[in-house]
């Protein structure tokens, strides 16, 4: 089954330009989630939501889209990980309201957490075994994708090395550094690994592990 690519609520990057949108089965926005898709020029093929907070409600209606009930137990992002039923890749959610924020990482205890989400200010990679090229002094964070979890981490080419170290919530990596041009990650659950959203403009190569 092809990967989806889901578009929620709160800032998202300014554009994708690295990004094969056709690698996706299914491009799924979760309300205002469709207003980010309008400034990325992208079209859904699946649209979500009670459409409460999208400032194209009527378009979505004349368009087809099915406006679900405002007082439902689901969040909209709950709804779009039903119709992606696996692998996703997320945009959005970040820099909005705290509330929003915690549960959408509420959400990643029920369903599994993105492979990639990309927000307006971070690149954030979900993975047990992480290898990258990066620029050295490069500056990343990890932690727990369940915040509920510890893991064990062990890393190389960062300035601060973990060997079977426990990360969770009471430790967590926060602005590590690549003192490498490679870097490795190797995790038992997998962990979120935050980047700044200039990696990719400054060659980031993901090396499969």
């Amino acid at each position: 089954m092809q990967k989806s690519l889901i578009l929620i609520g709160g800032r998202g990057p300014d554009n994708i330009d690295f990004l094969d949108l056709s690698r996706y089965g299914k491009i799924i926005a979760a309300d205002s989630g469709y207003d980010l898709a309008k400034k990325l020029n992208i079209k859904p093929d699946i649209v979500v939501g009670d459409f409460d907070s999208t400032e194209y409600k009527a378009e979505l209606l004349n368009l087809g889209f099915e406006m679900c009930p405002r007082d439902k137990d689901d969040s909209d992002f709950t709804l779009a990980l039903r119709k992606a039923k696996g692998e996703y890749d997320l945009l959005g959610g970040g820099e909005g309201r705290l509330d929003h924020l915690i549960s959408i990482f509420s959400t990643f205890l029920n369903f599994s957490p993105p492979t990639l989400w990309l927000t307006k200010e971070d690149v954030i990679f979900s993975s047990t075994c992480f290898k990258a090229e990066v620029k050295k002094d490069s500056t990343l964070s990890f932690f727990p994708a369940s915040l509920d979890e510890k893991t064990k981490v062990s890393t190389s080419g960062l300035v601060w090395d973990l060997k079977d170290d426990e990360v969770s919530l009471s430790f967590l990596s926060l602005s590590n550094r690549a003192r490498c041009e490679e870097i490795e990650i190797r995790s038992e659950k997998k962990l979120f690994i935050r980047f700044d959203m200039d990696i990719f403009k400054s060659g980031c190569k993901i090396i499969s592990c």
